[in-house]
């Protein structure tokens, strides 16, 4: 890819996306997983059209044999040379899920909105090269650029193979479908220097456009991570004058965990030993989690010096609480004080579904003083 960046790619729209500080960040495991899914969220919302940017880049082409090469490429797209026969579109939300990332949870930035339009109008343009010089260079050529910090980011934070997936794949393949349009640029180009001029400009525009999407999400991640610092500031007596007289409202990026109970089983679930799935939402004082236990299936016995209240949606059993036996049915809900062993056991024929919410965040943000025992 050298010769084409050196032949083809601004030089200093390079190095500034080179050098993006999001990207940075992730190359050097600085931005943690949070910050990674409002990454891997907002590039789903531009994304997800790539299909459509490229059949409208094909409807413009004439050339017999340039129309059959970006149709190979349409054929990758929609996974027809995969055993499996599955998108890259599905390959990407199938690795989101993995991940835990919903973007209908992340209201798409402004600048996204004009990258992916942008995009659009560029390919829909009746001069082909429009179309060529904004997917190429504004898109395919500078995959690895894109895709190498995000995919080292996600083997940080120990996501699986099948999570990373698509990336890894996109890095390795899209170079030849940069130079595929590099030489049908470069036949309509010829040796006129105007339209070469315009061709890069055009891909520098959106290589600019897709660094001040990247700038805004690093901001966004910045200023979240100050909103919490300053909350977690420690104060004592001497501060008690500092109390406002009036709230002020801080309303977090995220507000919606969509489809709690299909996001993914991780390590939380292994270490309970029956399937968890949590509520990951921003709140500092309380979580919920959804469980599931099959037929005869039990907890673990444990205790925690949190409070914990838990409501059964379907199913039936009972809990051991300290040395009392408590049944339950669907539509009970149960109580569970600080420091009490207990153990929850489904007797029912079938799948035993519970919401638990517990105090746990609360007592860790006031000191780490959140405390768990297993004792089975």
């Amino acid at each position: 890819m050298d010769t084409l960046e050196n032949n083809w790619l601004n030089h200093n729209a390079l190095q500034t996306l080179s050098n993006n500080k999001l990207l940075m960040a992730l190359e050097k495991n600085q931005i943690d997983k949070n910050g990674v899914k409002l990454v891997l969220a907002q590039h789903s919302h531009y994304s997800k059209n790539f299909t459509k940017y490229l059949c409208a880049l094909i409807c413009q082409i004439k050339q017999q044999d340039d129309l059959e090469h970006l149709l190979e490429n349409l054929q990758e797209e929609m996974g027809f040379e995969s055993s499996e026969k599955i998108t890259h579109a599905d390959l990407y939300q199938h690795s989101l899920q993995l991940i835990g990332v919903d973007p209908q949870d992340y209201p798409a930035f402004e600048e996204t909105l004009e990258l992916k339009q942008a995009m659009i109008e560029h390919c829909y343009n009746e001069d082909i090269l429009e179309g060529l010089a904004a997917l190429c260079l504004g898109a395919e050529a500078i995959v690895p650029i894109l895709y190498t910090p995000i995919y080292h980011a996600l083997q940080h934070h120990g996501y699986s193979a099948e999570a990373t997936e698509f990336f890894r794949l996109h890095i390795q393949e899209d170079e030849d479908h940069a130079q595929v349009m590099i030489d049908i640029m470069a036949r309509l180009i010829g040796d006129d220097q105007e339209k070469r001029r315009k061709v890069e400009q055009i891909g520098e525009k959106l290589i600019t456009l897709r660094g001040y999407m990247f700038d805004r999400i690093y901001d966004e991640i910045q200023n979240t991570k100050q909103r919490y610092k300053n909350k977690a500031t420690f104060y004592s007596s001497r501060d008690f004058g500092q109390v406002p007289n009036e709230l002020k409202p801080y309303i977090p990026s995220r507000l919606k965990h969509a489809k709690v109970i299909t996001s993914k089983i991780d390590e939380f679930s292994k270490e309970r030993k029956h399937r968890v799935n949590v509520v990951d939402l921003p709140s500092r004082t309380i979580s919920m989690t959804i469980g599931h236990l099959q037929h005869e299936e039990a907890t673990r016995l444990h205790r925690h010096n949190y409070e914990t209240m838990i409501y059964f949606i379907e199913g039936e059993g009972y809990s051991v609480i300290a040395d009392e036996r408590v049944s339950w049915q669907a539509g009970d809900a149960i109580y569970v004080p600080i420091w009490a062993p207990h153990q929850h056991v489904n007797t029912g024929e079938g799948t035993c579904t519970y919401v638990a919410c517990e105090n746990a965040p609360l007592l860790q943000n006031l000191g780490d003083i959140a405390l768990r025992e297993e004792l089975s």
